[in-house]
């Protein structure tokens, strides 16, 4: 049995906003398993950035306990892959990928030998004398997950890398993602705001309330791999899984959109508007 890689105890981060103090993560208890691939997803503005900054050693906790337990003190203890691209526009893609391992002293040749291989991986062999502004969306985020696993660090953290991305783009990128975890079993964690995503990626899903964000629920995936996306979704088991998850976090959305001044609407579970939080067609202003 997998022992623990990161343990949380009552982990809370709070904001001084002019006059008043605003708690975006109130109480966390979590446990994280060595190897093991979690996605969060919960309500927008629920504490999940919050949380991943906290563990990336951005953010400061307010109050409460994180233990991460080291396998080896000579390689980085986590890289995250945000959002936005953030690859390097002067460097080439080549040079992205092996920059980690430049900044650690690793030598050239190991260097070569590594990035080859995630270029390779990622399927940008062709391009890896090409400079960012040369690349389309998808292949930039490519490069920046890539960079972060070449890196070789004891944990990826992910904050929605994928969400700005057109549907093809984003099912080639969990396609490539899910290949590279397969190869190294690296500890994730994974915010998203699509259960979808969520369950064609994870062990397990954790799902946060709403604001302040605390941990409402922990739902093993159950599905086997090697994972095939276009098989997954028309799995019985994987519709299943989408239904309950769906059926927890519908409460915690329904909470964020009242405290924005929203109404929300809720309407058949089945139907396929929900499968992304983000999903504005359940609202009336």
């Amino acid at each position: 049995m997998a022992t623990d890689k990161i343990v949380l105890r009552g982990l809370t981060k709070q904001f001084e906003v002019k006059d008043r103090t605003i708690t975006a993560v109130k109480a966390v208890d979590l446990s994280i398993r060595e190897g093991e691939f979690v996605c969060i997803v919960g309500p927008s503005g629920c504490g999940k950035t919050t949380l991943l900054r906290i563990l990336a050693g951005l953010e400061t906790a307010t109050a409460g306990e994180i233990q991460i337990m080291r396998n080896d003190p000579s390689k980085p203890l986590n890289s995250m892959v945000f959002q936005e691209q953030s690859i390097f526009p002067w460097m080439s893609v080549r040079k992205n990928i092996g920059f980690g391992l430049k900044c650690r002293g690793v030598n050239r040749r190991t260097i070569a030998e590594v990035v080859d291989r995630y270029l390779s991986m990622i399927g940008l062999q062709k391009f890896g004398e090409a400079y960012p502004h040369q690349l389309s969306g998808g292949m930039k985020q490519r490069v920046s997950v890539a960079r972060a696993f070449a890196n070789d660090p004891e944990i990826l953290l992910m904050d929605e890398p994928f969400a700005a991305l057109d549907e093809q783009n984003k099912i080639m990128l969990q396609e490539e993602l899910l290949k590279i975890w397969e190869g190294s079993r690296k500890t994730v964690i994974f915010i998203t705001h699509s259960i979808d995503e969520a369950l064609i990626l994870a062990d397990r899903v954790i799902i946060m309330t709403s604001h302040p964000g605390t941990f409402k629920a922990s739902i093993e995936v159950d599905l086997p791999r090697p994972r095939r996306i276009a098989e997954l979704r028309s799995d019985s088991r994987f519709n299943e899984l989408f239904t309950y998850l769906w059926s927890i976090l519908r409460e915690e959305v329904r909470k964020a959109k009242v405290s924005e001044g929203l109404t929300f609407r809720d309407e058949d579970e089945h139907d396929d508007h929900s499968r992304t939080l983000g999903d504005e067609s359940k609202l009336v202003l």
